[in-house]
């Protein structure tokens, strides 16, 4: 039984991230209306949307080798691939449709069940991944803003250089915690004020630490990391191509910042399909580089919608092949 905290926890996150998509629908088109967007949207290019939303949909097939090399039985036997397709599918598709992110529920339900492995292996193999993405994407990130060609006039260029350097010495700043991480939890723990939330903020940083220190042998450690390179480029590379759709005159770099703003976005509580977030993330970055905001936002709504229906129909298509179910799972007590 889910403990009434729990249940008003959930509740009240649901309601800020309904809140928070609706505030930005109401920005977003307060002074657009969307027969302009429509309209935007009617002169993309077709064949290199299709080809951008075949790009989004890729990286979600790439993740299938990473998490072989990530997630082994109890015997250290190799998960067949289309089992762990299966559940990588069921999982982003019930994140599309679901509140609470419960598609990382599900995929770890779903993958215990089809492999069949523990729950808790699972788990740690998919912390890892969170980490591995994270540091990944926050890498591009720092690159694309270092080389990202903003226009001068814009005055964010000069900004977005720094923040780029930061994000390139924050990587390099967690590899090396995952390196040391003893003395890193001390230095934690010395540079924070005492109390519950700097033990907090230890267990989390600890907790981060110790998914990174499972990349610590190079035979497994170099594929997964190239693997992990090639999904957020491929996945960049979505964003790239859908920029000659609209006829878009931008570097790869602003892709690769596009990208790392929308992973940022994401994170902020929203409804289920993380309604206007994706989209703000999106045209807030080509504003940068001088696009209006009827075609940012017209960029962004459809490459929304388009790339959503595959990985959504997928998932569907294994949930059914596979009888599991695409709703919100019980809530650990």
């Amino acid at each position: 039984m889910t403990p009434p905290d729990r249940r008003g926890a959930r509740a009240l996150q649901l309601i800020v991230g309904f809140a928070i998509s609706g505030t930005l629908v109401w920005l977003a088109f307060r002074h657009t209306p969307f027969a302009d967007v429509w309209a935007t949207i009617t002169t993309a290019h077709v064949l290199p949307m299709v080809a951008a939303v075949v790009l989004s949909t890729l990286p979600f097939l790439l993740r299938v080798p990473r998490w072989q090399l990530l997630l082994h039985r109890g015997d250290g036997s190799t998960i067949p691939r289309q089992s762990l397709w299966r559940a990588v599918a069921i999982g982003f598709a019930a994140n599309n449709v679901l509140p609470f992110r419960a598609g990382e529920v599900l995929r770890l339900a779903a993958i215990s069940r089809l492999a069949p492995v523990s729950f808790a292996a699972a788990l740690s193999s998919v912390a890892v991944e969170r980490v591995l993405d994270a540091l990944v994407v926050v890498m591009l990130l720092g690159i694309g803003l270092v080389g990202g060609q903003l226009p001068a006039g814009s005055g964010m260029a000069a900004k977005a250089e720094w923040i780029g350097v930061i994000c390139l010495v924050a990587m390099v700043v967690a590899i090396v915690a995952a390196w040391k991480r003893d003395m890193a939890l001390r230095i934690f723990e010395r540079l924070l004020p005492a109390g519950p939330i700097a033990q907090k903020i230890v267990g989390f940083v600890d907790n981060v630490l110790r998914g990174l220190s499972a990349m610590r042998d190079p035979r497994r450690a170099v594929p997964v990391i190239v693997w992990s390179l090639v999904i957020w480029i491929v996945n960049a590379s979505a964003f790239y191509v859908a920029f000659l759709a609209f006829d878009f005159q931008l570097p790869f770099t602003a892709a690769l910042i596009v990208q790392g703003a929308l992973m940022i976005g994401i994170a902020v509580p929203s409804t289920p399909g993380y309604v206007m977030v994706f989209e703000t993330a999106i045209y807030g970055v080509l504003l940068l580089y001088g696009i209006d905001k009827d075609h940012g936002l017209a960029y962004g709504l459809l490459y929304h919608v388009a790339t959503f229906i595959p990985i959504t129909c997928l998932g569907a298509l294994s949930a059914i092949r596979t009888g599991t179910h695409l709703r919100t799972p019980p809530p650990s007590p």
